[in-house]
């Protein structure tokens, strides 16, 4: 009898700690999703709306050093650096994303891209 209670007991204390971790995976989906919102919320008051995106462009966020805001061209998407980025982001944040993509990348990476980008540009037009 002593032998069924005891293992009573131990089947409760690890139903216990499958519930709690399932509750700390529960949270912590939620505080991503809720990360998500905070960086929308500080891009769109600090930063023009999505509706002043330049034709042929597209914004992305960059959020490691604090979140800042691009508009990237659409040929940077033939980049090979750029889509690096993306599927870090895709790893990181998935793909249902609202406005700007977030991309977990410091703000000189895309600095970086850009300014390689107007290189490009400007060779073309030579």
């Amino acid at each position: 009898m002593a032998e069924v209670t005891a293992r009573n007991r131990s089947s409760s204390s690890s139903n216990k700690k499958k519930g709690l971790s399932g509750g700390i995976l529960k949270f912590k989906i939620l505080l991503e999703k809720l990360h998500k919102v905070v960086l929308l919320l500080v891009g769109k008051n600090n930063k023009p709306s999505s509706s002043s995106v330049k034709e042929g462009h597209f914004a992305v966020i960059a959020t490691v050093e604090g979140p800042r805001r691009f508009l990237v061209p659409l040929r940077c998407l033939r980049n090979p650096t750029f889509l690096s980025l993306l599927e870090r982001a895709a790893e990181e944040y998935g793909f249902d994303q609202l406005g700007a993509i977030t991309i977990p990348c410091n703000p000189s990476d895309i600095e970086t891209l850009l300014a390689h980008h107007q290189v490009e540009k400007e060779e073309d037009e030579k």
